[in-house]
């Protein structure tokens, strides 16, 4: 990477992090959201550290802007603004993600596993939380999105890894 190419990604990035703690409404979200669409019923989001990809749809816009995934983000301590902001870089944050586990499907369902992962936000120790569900059938879908701590990253980590034997231990560093 040249020196102008990387001058240009860190002001790309700073760009980033002022979004996100700015915020944005719901609608400018949404639309933003809509528009990775285009005329597509839906397109696939890559993931740059396992190459695995995940489809985002309109059923996915609306669990990401929907008012269970903001209160999620809310309970945490960030603002509905910054919920939706964050959830509209959705198609980037997911390239950048890196998978913190995953587990089988709650309601017993052999044929789907849940993926956790996350995208560091770099403000306020924050991190993008992303889920997607991953079926047999269907394939990898971006299910939801909440913003979290990466303090409380690390005690939802700890709680998977007493209920399941084969997480490894992580470095949150």
């Amino acid at each position: 990477m040249g020196y102008d190419s990387h001058i240009a990604r860190l002001w790309e990035v700073e760009d980033k992090i002022e979004m996100y703690q700015r915020g944005m409404k719901y609608e400018e979200s949404r639309q933003k959201l809509l528009n990775l669409l285009g005329v597509n019923s839906g397109i696939m989001l890559k993931n740059g550290n396992d190459g695995e990809e995940a489809r985002l749809s309109k059923p996915s816009i609306g669990k990401l802007v929907s008012n269970t995934a903001v209160r999620k983000s809310m309970d945490n301590g960030f603002s509905r603004e910054q919920h939706y902001a964050v959830v509209s870089d959705i198609d980037n944050l997911y390239s950048c993600a890196s998978e913190v586990w995953n587990h089988p499907d709650k309601y017993g369902n052999t044929d789907v596993v849940i993926h956790r992962l996350a995208a560091p936000l770099y403000f306020d120790n924050a991190v993008a939380y992303i889920t997607v569900k991953e079926s047999a059938h269907r394939g990898r879908k971006i299910y939801s999105a909440e913003l979290m701590t990466i303090e409380k990253l690390g005690g939802i980590l700890e709680g998977a890894r007493s209920s399941s034997h084969s997480l490894p231990s992580p470095s949150l560093n």
